[in-house]
């Protein structure tokens, strides 16, 4: 408990940049009123609960719109998630199998990295668990009528928060409703009269408000994007290997960068399976109190309303981890009747995955890295140098450049265009014959092709100079600043941006078979209320 709280205030006061979409979030925060946030699709291709907004929009007015106090929020919710979980831990599983759970969750990358981060992701993993344990308190015989109305309320606020906790309230809901026709007890039967009511209604006007706050041409595109990424089922089956979605779905989330990253995911994945088996065995309620948010969740993918991917189903984590540890508890009681020691080892060797995720990439996590860009920048730009911004990096120079020296008049933006690829060459050609030219730069998949295409153009017009290159979280391209001599006549004339061979095909990853490059607004100037 001590090191996964140690581990969360270093992650946060680490200070790491923020990234793409972090960066997107704050823009909107920044830049528009709480009204405006309240009731309208957020810009720039974002998406976020409306109690979230309004309550990161509360606290940039009281601490200021730095990073750390955009971030404040998700500092004392991961540090409740680490004492709630510590609590859930004690009242699923019993023996070495707690200790296991909770180390598990104290070290895991998502743990840690959505405890300071502006995204609501690290509520969704901190609603689950306290709901659940919330569902744990209504079943049991001296739960009252109050308690009941006080859960439906904590529900009903939650909702507000975090989007998935719709699934989580609906799968809980599920659970309640399947103990008691197995147990037709009353402490269930009330909580069903009383508090599954207030999450139902809660759960209708959270989800039509977040329908609503979605553009019809953003909703078109993620569902088409999450499909891709097999976030949604294959529909129709087509081959056998369609039917192992599911499972493909959990493996990924102990395989994802982006998530736990354990070596031998399949193991894990396993692990989970015999885990829930076993609790369903030993703790038939506990174990619907899992399973049911997990089963809302893969529905939620069957119908095509959220995917089952990546950080969009953290909430999933928690179970994922608990089951875990039931088996490797059942696994080493199982080999302790020949030898203790014996299951002890081989429970020390089932946390190998979770050690080595965390000593291979240990934190504090980061996505992309402007800030030490931008400080090479500072240290090694001389007076008249020009600076040209990719336009994918002009959101983290808006935020960032200031404070490292560069102000609006010291560097350029290039522009984008969905069609026209030779677009972001013409704009570096305004630096022809310039001894000294830097170019900030980042990528998306999308965008990877036009960066590739500046690169490759300035590098046969120019020679470098000096470069600093920081690698980004997959799939995101590393953000670099990299100086160029663009004065050398003869490799000028090599190639003029009408002549310098490109590549022109689909941008990897996008959706739309056509589009060489995906151009939104967060690649444009700001628009402000």
């Amino acid at each position: 408990m001590a090191i996964g709280a140690a581990l969360r205030i270093f992650q946060y006061a680490s200070d790491t940049s923020l990234w793409y979409d972090e960066l997107s979030i704050v823009r909107n925060l920044v830049h528009r009123s709480a009204a405006s946030l309240a009731t309208e699709p957020l810009r720039y291709d974002q998406v976020a609960p409306v109690g979230f907004m309004l309550t990161e929009k509360g606290i940039s007015r009281v601490l200021g719109e730095s990073d750390l106090a955009f971030r404040i929020l998700l500092l004392p919710v991961g540090l409740a998630a680490l004492v709630m979980f510590l609590f859930l831990a004690r009242r699923l599983l019993d023996g070495g199998a707690v200790p296991f759970a909770v180390a598990m969750f104290a070290i895991g990358a998502p743990f840690i990295r959505y405890s300071a981060e502006v995204k609501s992701y690290g509520i969704d993993i901190a609603a689950v668990i306290a709901m659940s344990l919330v569902t744990l308190r209504l079943r049991e015989a001296d739960s009252t009528r109050a308690g009941c109305v006080a859960a439906g309320l904590a529900g009903a606020g939650l909702v507000w928060f975090s989007q998935p906790a719709i699934l989580t309230l609906a799968g809980l809901g599920g659970s309640l409703l399947a103990a008691w026709l197995f147990e037709r007890d009353a402490p269930t039967a009330r909580a069903l009269r009383v508090t599954v009511p207030i999450w139902a209604a809660a759960c209708v006007a959270s989800a039509a408000v977040a329908f609503r706050m979605v553009t019809p041409a953003t909703r078109a595109y993620m569902d088409t994007f999450w499909r891709m990424r097999q976030g949604f089922p294959p529909w129709p089956i087509e081959k056998p290997g369609d039917l192992l979605w599911p499972w493909d779905r959990v493996t990924l989330m102990f395989a994802d960068n982006r998530v736990l990253a354990y070596p031998w995911p399949a193991l894990y994945a396993a692990l989970v399976i015999a885990g829930l088996a076993v609790l369903a065995r030993r703790n038939r309620a506990g174990a619907l109190i899992l399973i049911g948010p997990l089963a809302v969740v893969v529905l939620a993918a069957v119908a095509e309303i959220l995917p089952f991917h990546s950080r969009l189903s953290l909430s999933t984590l928690p179970a994922f981890v608990l089951a875990v540890a039931a088996a490797a508890e059942w696994v080493r009681r199982g080999l302790a009747r020949r030898s203790t020691a014996l299951g002890a080892a081989v429970m020390l060797a089932l946390f190998a995955g979770p050690a080595l995720a965390v000593v291979r990439l240990p934190p504090p996590f980061f996505v992309e890295d402007h800030k030490t860009v931008l400080a090479f920048l500072r240290d090694h730009r001389q007076p008249g140098d020009a600076v040209f911004v990719f336009p994918y990096e002009m959101q983290a120079v808006e935020r960032y450049a200031a404070e490292y020296g560069l102000l609006p008049g010291d560097y350029e933006v290039g522009g984008c265009s969905s069609e026209d690829r030779r677009l972001f060459l013409r704009d570096v050609d305004r630096y022809r014959g310039r001894p000294r030219v830097w170019l900030i730069a980042g990528a998306v998949p999308v965008l990877q092709a036009p960066r590739s295409d500046v690169d490759g153009y300035l590098s046969t017009i120019g020679t470098r100079k000096d470069e600093l290159a920081v690698a980004s979280a997959k799939p995101l391209y590393p953000v670099s600043a990299t100086l160029f001599d663009l004065s050398d006549s003869n490799r000028l004339a090599a190639a003029s941006a009408a002549t310098y061979p490109i590549q022109v095909k689909p941008a990897p990853g996008d959706p739309r078979p056509n589009v060489v490059v995906r151009c939104d607004d967060r690649l444009r100037p700001l628009r402000k209320d």
